[in-house]
């Protein structure tokens, strides 16, 4: 068992109120039966789950400095105030105790230290497994999508801005352990962990969960992992993009200027609003409504789906137009769509939206693939990487 000494004033102050009251009355409580249970203790870079059954057998999850450990076998004896542990690796302890039942207890090595367990009453193993989407977290990235799928078998996959990566990665896959209400996460082959906060329906958008290490905090939406493609409208609500590198040059698409160098989702405001663009959706097309200098205008693609990778068979659409493979995500009651493209990718559905528009201000041939190629080769020329999701609601 590894341990970590925790500082935590509120619970001490409660800790000594009992102490107190235990000294006066001289009266020695067995807490065999208060100890039995799941508990915890979690800092950034240091956590522990610590299973006490009630014959006293106990088992030790944990990470320090990025090592993880699992399934270490031990024993707790508690008498009176007095608690010995003993465990298999020969990390044990003998000292003194206080607990308050159902919440938290503080061991007093002889050394003098003292480590501190909260209670864990839920068990989230199960209540993470699906997708996930986040747009409200700490990353030092602005406006983050993060996408994360967690399966039964130990496994998740995660796609956004990676810190320890220092890049934007893509369905990367890692292994993971839920233990209680605490997350043992690989990163990069080290192990982090995540105190979870599960809220079942805790929008009208459907369930919440949240990470929590240190100050870095996560807020999650479940998504659906199959889509729901059966004539459902949506419209443009807004746009997150993050890793935007590329050159200082303005250009325009359907009457706005962009500027990669300076691009902001609000960019995609102007054009994408939602009076002015929606997409309609069905399992084997998407058509794309918007306006260009007041006139209605629209196009329908056929789309291939595996499922949350979508591809826009554009070219089926005009020869000029390139495939754009994106990944959508949907809520649980349908009522959000979120579409998230990678560079690749958006270079190829701008630079589509660039020639649709240079067609219909009759600024183009498209017989002509010199120009045409020209087109997506400066497009390609001015981004060097970017990565966008752009939120659509559901028309009522």
């Amino acid at each position: 068992m590894k341990k970590l000494l925790l500082m935590f004033a509120a619970v001490a102050t409660l800790f000594t109120a009992c102490n107190k009251e235990t000294d006066h009355n001289n009266v020695k409580h067995d807490h065999s039966a208060d100890i039995v249970g799941t508990w915890t203790c979690l800092t950034a870079d240091y956590a522990e789950v610590l299973i006490i059954n009630a014959d006293g057998s106990a088992v030790s999850y944990g990470v320090e400095n990025g090592e993880y450990w699992e399934n270490v076998r031990g024993s707790v004896i508690v008498d009176g105030d007095n608690i010995t542990m003993n465990f298999e690796d020969n990390d044990n302890l003998t000292g003194h105790f206080d607990i308050i039942p159902g919440q938290a207890f503080s061991l007093f090595e002889d050394s003098g230290e003292r480590y501190i367990y909260q209670y864990c009453e839920n068990d989230l193993s199960n209540e993470i497994i699906g997708m996930w989407v986040s747009t409200d977290n700490s990353s030092d990235e602005d406006n983050n999508v993060l996408i994360q799928t967690f399966y039964e078998n130990g496994k998740s996959t995660y796609t956004g801005f990676a810190p320890l990566d220092g890049e934007i990665i893509l369905n990367k896959e890692s292994n993971y352990n839920v233990i209680g209400d605490v997350n043992f996460q690989e990163i990069n082959g080290k192990y982090t962990a995540w105190k979870l906060s599960y809220f079942k329906n805790g929008t009208s958008s459907g369930d919440i969960m949240t990470n929590t290490n240190g100050d870095f905090t996560e807020t999650w939406l479940r998504v659906k992992q199959h889509l729901n493609l059966t004539g459902l409208e949506y419209a443009y609500s807004t746009a997150y993009i993050t890793n935007a590198k590329g050159k200082d040059e303005d250009f325009s698409i359907l009457g706005s200027t962009f500027n990669i160098a300076n691009i902001e989702g609000r960019n995609f405001d102007v054009i994408f609003g939602s009076d002015l663009f929606c997409v309609e959706l069905n399992a084997n097309s998407i058509k794309h409504m918007f306006r260009i200098d007041g006139q209605h205008a629209e196009f329908n693609a056929p789309i291939t789906v595996d499922g949350n990778k979508v591809t826009l068979e554009m070219s089926e659409v005009n020869p000029a137009f390139r495939t754009v493979t994106m990944y959508m995500f949907q809520d649980a009651n349908d009522s959000q769509l979120h579409m998230y493209m990678p560079t690749k990718s958006f270079i190829n559905y701008i630079a589509n939206l660039e020639i649709r528009t240079l067609l219909l201000e009759g600024k183009i041939d498209i017989t002509d693939t010199a120009a045409v190629d020209k087109v997506f080769a400066d497009m390609e020329a001015r981004i060097e990487s970017i990565n966008v999701s752009f939120v659509f609601k559901a028309r009522k």
